[in-house]
């Protein structure tokens, strides 16, 4: 008698949720195109398996300056997305869920010291 693979699993529905990294990675598409790529972003991904932890920085990159890399923050969470803990300026914020997710991203992103350093790395690109 032939063996038949039997197909146990539940049905697993197609994700629908918007992760962290995820809105993370839309805005960091988003400074190229506001600054014409003269500064860029991107966000790079550790895992931490011992802790269950996901470690994202958002890095913005001056390619006309030796591609010249600024941590502009830090953000992490665990499996479950949320809660994620925000590090700022070494100012720690956290986000419960996607709306204060978003609230706390928007807020840094139009941060003064945030404005400010992209303004640094503008002019000395352009000098």
């Amino acid at each position: 008698m032939a063996y038949t693979k039997q197909d146990l699993w539940a049905d697993i529905p197609p994700a629908t949720a918007r992760t962290p990294v995820g809105i993370m990675r839309e805005q960091a598409s988003l400074l190229g195109t506001k600054t014409r790529n003269v500064v860029e972003a991107e966000v790079e991904t550790r895992t931490f398996p011992d802790d269950r932890m996901f470690c994202h920085n958002f890095v913005l990159v001056a390619p006309a300056l030796g591609n010249y890399r600024y941590t502009l923050f830090q953000a992490r969470h665990g499996m479950e997305l949320y809660p994620v803990e925000f590090n700022f300026e070494g100012e720690q914020r956290t986000a419960k869920d996607e709306e204060r997710f978003v609230e706390l991203l928007r807020s840094i992103l139009a941060n003064e010291r945030t404005l400010r350093v992209i303004d640094a790395l503008l002019s000395q690109s352009v000098s």
